[in-house]
């Protein structure tokens, strides 16, 4: 308990420290450098980071990005379906010509290399890991932490230095603001968690907590974010629990996939940028939102470094949300009836 503590105590420090730098997501990206550091430096003691806290986290992260959803975003979300349903065919699409062109180089499973570079879907590539023997879970562990991490880490950094973003809201500013307090995100978020859960959606907790919130924000009245206070520490337990995940050992079992995955990686966000001029010309927000719409990260950590410089974080979310969706409801079975006809022929 007392390194769990330790653990915490840096992160927050080291968070402290990249806001002061006006680095987006700060806390997120200090627990994840402090774990990752922890991991490499400190083996001989072995510390988890407890999921529950995760979970707590992701609670809070969820209800902070679903205060932004309000009935003027859905209607924008709906004039823009086509751009995000185009934005979503491209990202799954480059993604599978990444795969099959490390399947043909490397000699690696084809159907591994596609779960590993799915864009956005982690908690459900790893999912079909476990359950589906024809796949490498080595590989999708190990592309899919590379992917996520390589994106968390240098789509705050390009948006800053590339593209001249500013980081305007500190996780720990104290704002007034109106609307019902910010205590019922307890019991919105447990209602949506519980009620994700029973639906079967990827990520309960977090889309649980986003959808139920944005219901109630549209549906009921406008609610007031969380304090930074609580925000921050959210976003350090998050960080923390991702950076454990790095696994060393199987990223030295896999390392022929390395270059493929961290290359596939910088393309995919590459494209995600000229994506993000198109979108940006053709609906009108800015480059700064189109291009964090369009990262192959996850929903929190996109969305919470939109919220962290003042970007629309309702477009943000409409897009990355649409995108996980179809990757949780479309990909699985598609492989499925794929490899199953690929098995047949042979």
């Amino acid at each position: 308990m007392l390194d769990r503590l330790l653990l915490f105590i840096v992160a927050g420090f080291l968070g402290t420290l990249m806001m002061k730098m006006h680095i987006p997501i700060p806390y997120m990206l200090g627990g994840m450098i402090t774990a990752i550091l922890y991991k490499t430096f400190a083996r001989e003691r072995a510390v988890s980071w407890p999921r529950l806290w995760r979970d707590f986290g992701l609670m809070v992260a969820g209800y902070g990005i679903g205060v932004n959803f309000n009935t003027q975003a859905w209607n924008n979300f709906l004039e823009e379906l086509l751009g995000v349903t185009e934005a979503t065919a491209i990202a799954l699409g480059v993604s599978i010509v990444i795969a099959i062109v490390t399947s043909k180089i490397t000699r690696e499973d084809l159907q591994s290399c596609i779960v590993g570079m799915l864009p956005g879907g982690m908690t459900l590539s790893l999912l079909m890991a476990e359950e589906d023997k024809r796949v490498n879970p080595n590989v999708v562990m190990v592309m899919q932490v590379i992917r996520l991490f390589g994106v968390i880490i240098s789509v705050p950094f390009l948006t800053v230095w590339l593209l001249d973003a500013k980081v305007i809201h500190s996780p720990l500013a104290l704002v007034e603001h109106a609307g019902y307090h910010w205590s019922v995100f307890l019991p919105l978020t447990f209602l949506g968690g519980f009620v994700a859960k029973k639906l079967h959606l990827p990520t309960p907790t977090l889309l649980g907590a986003i959808l139920a919130t944005t219901i109630f924000n549209i549906f009921v009245g406008s609610v007031q974010p969380v304090p930074g206070l609580l925000m921050a520490p959210a976003q350090v337990s998050i960080g923390l629990y991702m950076g454990m995940i790095m696994d060393a050992k199987r990223i030295a079992q896999t390392k022929d996939i390395l270059p493929f995955a961290l290359g596939g990686t910088a393309l995919l966000v590459v494209i995600s940028i000229g994506v993000a001029y198109v979108l940006s010309d053709r609906y009108g927000f800015s480059l700064v939102t189109a291009f964090l719409a369009m990262a192959p990260g996850g929903i929190a950590e996109m969305a919470l470094a939109g919220l962290s410089m003042g970007e629309d974080v309702a477009t943000i979310l409409a897009y990355q949300l649409v995108r996980l969706l179809a990757i949780n409801m479309l990909v699985p079975p598609l492989l499925e009836i794929f490899f199953r006809k690929k098995q047949a022929i042979r």
